[in-house]
């Protein structure tokens, strides 16, 4: 998908095809994502949430797993973390390849007229 460019400083080449190819991709990624946040949500529902008892003890732990699946670092969380993430990378993959389409007819199109 991607050639190591040796003549940049560290950078990579992808050809404007790819971009789709890959977007399609993270779209498969972000399916699983969004499947993993769907599960993650129905274990909040009440009747899913665990049943440790009422001593000290089992609210401690009741408590913990429902902070760790909703807290503010919680699983949900990051997987919108995650989710934004990737949405923003395609965008950005894509607006780049627009621009690079433009200039480059803008080119031919000089080239055509001189």
């Amino acid at each position: 998908m991607h050639t190591q460019d040796s003549s940049s400083a560290g950078g990579w080449q992808v050809q404007p095809e790819q971009v789709k190819e890959f977007a399609l991709a993270v779209a498969e990624v972000r399916g699983h994502f969004e499947a993993m946040r769907r599960d993650a949500e129905e274990l909040m529902h009440p009747a899913n949430s665990p049943h440790m008892g009422t001593s000290p003890v089992g609210s401690a732990l009741s408590e913990k797993f429902t902070d760790r699946l909703a807290g503010s670092d919680g699983l949900l969380d990051q997987l919108g973390v995650a989710l934004k993430r990737m949405d923003e990378f395609v965008d950005s993959a894509e607006q780049t390849v627009a621009r690079y389409r433009a200039v480059d007819a803008n080119n031919a199109d000089s080239l055509r007229t001189t």
